[in-house]
């Protein structure tokens, strides 16, 4: 026995008991008088056994498993909402499988595609690409989008626009005027930069064309950064990037190229992970745990009803956009 896994028809023999009474002592241990839930449990310690998973899912009884696809471990931020949900997951009795997309739409179709045939009661992903979320719709297992709102689809995100202004306002108040964007462009619509715009014309300001940075966040090579730096067409002594990958690739870039943060240029990142807190970058801040955890429970709900959430950030103001 030492050598294979136990199995409950083997255990309920060495019990004396019927199989159905194992499996009622390990499921509904109420409905097993306690003499014989102890002889059972016995066996269960001295073997170790495990109950098989696949075998309760086969016979309607749920996996007990969450899956979280997330869009990748190179940022800080993920990282720390897969603490959460894995915290979170457990305490509500559920095991968390967890995926990395790595930035990659096809990867992120081919983990959804693996989780339902492990049978997972729910999905958490934070998207790469809306289209896997629109082949999920036509599953019958319940998800939510994290980290970006998708209208039409479960979602849970801090509001993005507010975080624009919240960085704007900063940045204004810091006396700067001539305020930029860097960040990706591939959505249909781009709330964080709709929030710096917004502020912007509050305030009788201008953003041109020039002032979005449009970098591939994806690859982040940084190659776009550089053509503005080097071309020295940075048109603002300010901008906001979309998160703090993308502010710490800039202040990489900026400082080889000779530009001074934030004497020449001020920054502020979005996420306020690990990164800009070692950097010492001005960065919104998201309240990750409360988003994780009114994800888990919209997918533990399975309500048929979208639930459209958006939290409200904050800002940790540091070096990177304080006008020294």
């Amino acid at each position: 026995m030492k050598n294979k896994r136990m199995t409950m028809t083997e255990l309920a023999n060495l019990v004396g008991v019927s199989q159905a009474t194992v499996s009622r002592a390990i499921n509904q241990p109420e409905k097993v008088k306690p003499e014989v839930r102890e002889k059972i449990q016995y066996f269960i310690d001295k073997y170790r056994f495990i109950p098989n998973e696949n075998a309760k899912t086969m016979r309607g009884i749920g996996s007990k498993i969450l899956g979280f696809i997330v869009f990748s471990f190179s940022n800080y931020y993920y990282l720390d909402m897969i603490k959460y949900a894995e915290k979170l997951a457990r305490e509500k009795g559920y095991s968390l499988l967890v995926m990395n997309s790595e930035k990659n739409a096809q990867f992120e179709f081919e983990h959804i595609k693996m989780m339902l045939a492990r049978n997972v009661e729910g999905i958490l992903i934070a998207p790469v690409d809306e289209q896997n979320l629109d082949f999920l719709e036509t599953t019958n297992v319940p998800f939510v989008a994290l980290n970006e709102d998708f209208p039409g689809h479960n979602y849970v995100t801090t509001s993005l626009v507010e975080g624009g202004e919240i960085a704007t306002k900063h940045l204004i108040e810091q006396g700067h005027k001539n305020i930029g964007y860097i960040g990706g462009h591939n959505r249909k619509y781009n709330p964080k930069l709709d929030g710096v715009k917004k502020v912007l014309k509050e305030n009788n300001l201008n953003f041109k064309t020039d002032s979005f940075i449009k970098v591939d966040t994806v690859a982040l090579t940084g190659d776009e950064i550089e053509k503005v730096l080097q071309n020295k067409k940075l048109l603002c002594s300010a901008y906001v990037a979309s998160n703090d990958e993308v502010a710490c690739l800039f202040m990489k870039k900026a400082i080889k190229a000779g530009y001074k943060i934030p004497e020449d240029i001020a920054l502020v990142g979005f996420d306020n992970t690990i990164v800009s807190k070692l950097l010492d970058i001005t960065s919104i801040t998201q309240p990750t745990e409360s988003m994780v955890k009114a994800g888990i429970e919209i997918v533990l709900a399975g309500e048929k009803t979208k639930k459209e959430i958006q939290l409200s950030p904050g800002i940790e103001i540091r070096k990177s956009s304080i006008n020294i």
